[in-house]
């Protein structure tokens, strides 16, 4: 797949640890999906933040993330769909 500079430096790691993980998975969908390039957005879903079907190592994945991340476009997040103050009674 082809990639800038700039996509290349985050996968490198040069935009922080969360840009490279987030880059790691984009490129690999891209090959399972035989993608040429990647595309400009200019809004994203971020989907599955229960921890009803994300579990302990999706919880640790989004602390990880949330730890170094900032979003590049406006982005909205799914209903959690639970009580988001007592979320492990």
């Amino acid at each position: 797949m082809k990639l800038t500079s700039e996509e290349l430096d985050m996968l490198e790691g040069k935009y922080g640890k969360a840009a490279k993980k987030s880059m790691e998975i984009l490129t690999t969908l891209g090959e399972i999906f035989d993608a040429e390039c990647m595309i400009d957005v200019y809004g994203v879903q971020i989907a599955g933040v229960s921890y009803a079907n994300l579990g302990e190592a999706g919880l640790e994945f989004l602390s990880e993330m949330a730890e170094d991340g900032k979003v590049r476009v406006l982005t909205t997040l799914n209903p959690a769909g639970m009580d988001r103050e007592n979320w492990q009674a």
